[in-house]
């Protein structure tokens, strides 16, 4: 009863889970699912054990029904609180990435199109294996009924303590469905985790430039000096950059371009953290630098021990970024 459970692995059906994003499914099948009785079950057993002795002693035949009655009461409940939590599939997907000190979302999929009608679902975080007698300590993240045929999705908040990667804790779902005598669970866990970025704080002002040697041909970087025309979008560019007015024409989506020297490149490098003794603070700076960097529509690279990034801009450039200093040391 104490021992870890895997649930049975299931095929992601991206078409019926309703999105284009990585999941992983888990249905609770019938050795995947305990049942044990709750306070109030062993109450009720006893109880019964006690109306059996006395019947016997007094060989009362409406104290044996009574007794049976009651006995056979307690079995159908434990079906019924079997079945309420046996069929359900929970699925999770990726959560986004977040800055030191959010919260992380960890999505949690419930499908029952295949299932009966559920009542008083619970699900929550697991600390411990003792049920019996015991004040529940897991912090309670919903409870709810699920109709059949029906999918839902709920979101389990962790708070992130420290960049590098954050696992979502293994989760509880149980029921004590109908009666309460009885209580069914069974545990979920993700095996998907979620990239914590240093916290940007540090000095508000970029470190100095560099002119890129590559970068000295004009009309084919993102300068700032005259206007010389445009160019066909291309995966990376900033959004700054493109051409909304040609767009709303109907030209396509178009990127302007500038003759002059071109863009100017940054490097974000150690050496310019190399006055800040501490190893987080130094990330942080390197952190803030990079959204900055991207904000402003300048190219930047990345040099920190055991990596190094080219320069660039975009989206995909600066997730790029922010991953390596997350996982810098890891």
């Amino acid at each position: 009863m104490g021992t870890r459970v895997y649930l049975e692995r299931l095929p992601a059906d991206p078409e019926n889970i309703g999105g284009n994003i990585e999941y992983n499914l888990e249905q609770l099948k019938r050795h995947r699912v305990y049942i044990i009785p709750t306070a109030h079950g062993l109450v009720y057993g006893i109880m019964l054990i006690v109306m059996l002795l006395g019947a016997i002693n007094y060989n009362n035949s409406m104290a044996y029904t009574l007794c049976f009655l009651l006995g056979s009461l307690g079995i159908v409940c434990m079906l019924h609180t079997y079945r309420n939590l046996s069929g359900l599939i929970l699925s999770s997907s990726r959560p986004n990435a977040v800055f030191t000190g959010q919260h992380v979302m960890f999505p949690i999929q419930i499908d029952n199109r295949f299932g009966q009608e559920k009542f008083s679902i619970q699900i929550e975080t697991s600390k411990s294996l003792k049920i019996l007698f015991q004040k529940k300590k897991e912090s309670l993240i919903i409870s709810l009924g699920i109709s059949s045929e029906t999918q839902s999705t709920h979101h389990y908040s962790m708070l992130s303590g420290r960049r590098g990667t954050l696992n979502c804790e293994r989760l509880k779902i149980s029921s004590d469905f109908p009666l309460g005598i009885f209580v069914a669970w069974s545990y979920f866990e993700s095996d998907y985790h979620c990239l914590v970025y240093p916290a940007p704080k540090g000095q508000k002002q970029l470190p100095p430039h560099t002119l890129c040697k590559e970068d000295t041909d004009y009309g084919t970087q993102a300068g700032t000096d005259d206007f010389a025309g445009f160019r066909k979008y291309r995966p990376g560019d900033h959004v700054n950059a493109i051409a909304w007015k040609a767009f709303a024409k109907e030209q396509g989506l178009l990127v302007k371009q500038f003759s002059g020297k071109g863009a100017e490149t940054l490097i974000l490098s150690w050496e310019s953290v190399a006055h800040i003794n501490n190893i987080e603070s130094r990330l942080s700076q390197l952190c803030y630098w990079v959204l900055l960097a991207e904000q402003t529509s300048l190219y930047y690279g990345l040099e920190i021990p055991n990596t190094s990034i080219e320069p660039g801009h975009g989206s995909q450039h600066k997730e790029h970024c922010l991953e390596a200093l997350a996982r810098y040391g890891n």
